[in-house]
């Protein structure tokens, strides 16, 4: 009889706890993502990646939450929910609007761009790692334009 009631209760205890978890992992925040140092207006594109794998791809196909707008103003701020997790991004501000993010001759940008955490790569662009970052409560990140 002691026996059966230790496990009730131990499978109630666990029942309780995976509820408690699950609701946990659905929580959305806030972030508010702030870019300064726009020199010029244009359409600004800002990606948010939830993975390393789409953010360090040369294509932008899976991206988490994108953002499209226009900017005419030398800083842009946006507010989005997010579920919690990790998430890095990616930033240009498109001056020609031809929506897509144009290099010189030599492969180096012709336009604005930045990443969360303000990272840089020494040959390119940052990797997931570098530029993510946790979101587990409402949060805001600058990123200043290149």
């Amino acid at each position: 009889m002691r026996i059966l009631t230790y496990l009730i209760l131990l499978i109630s205890f666990s029942i309780i706890n995976k509820f408690l978890l699950k609701k946990d992992q659905n929580l959305n925040f806030e972030l508010e993502i702030i870019i300064t140092n726009i020199e010029n207006p244009g359409n600004i594109f800002i990606a948010v990646y939830n993975n390393a794998l789409d953010f360090n791809s040369d294509s932008s196909v899976r991206i988490t939450y994108p953002i499209k707008e226009s900017v005419i103003k030398d800083s842009f701020t946006k507010k989005i929910t997010l579920k919690q997790g990790t998430y890095a991004f990616k930033v240009y501000v498109d001056k020609n609007y031809n929506n897509k993010f144009d290099f010189n001759f030599f492969g180096l940008p012709k336009e604005q761009y930045g990443f969360s955490n303000d990272v840089m790569g020494l040959f390119g662009p940052p990797n997931f790692q570098e530029a993510s970052f946790k979101l587990n409560s409402n949060r805001t990140i600058k990123t200043k334009m290149k």
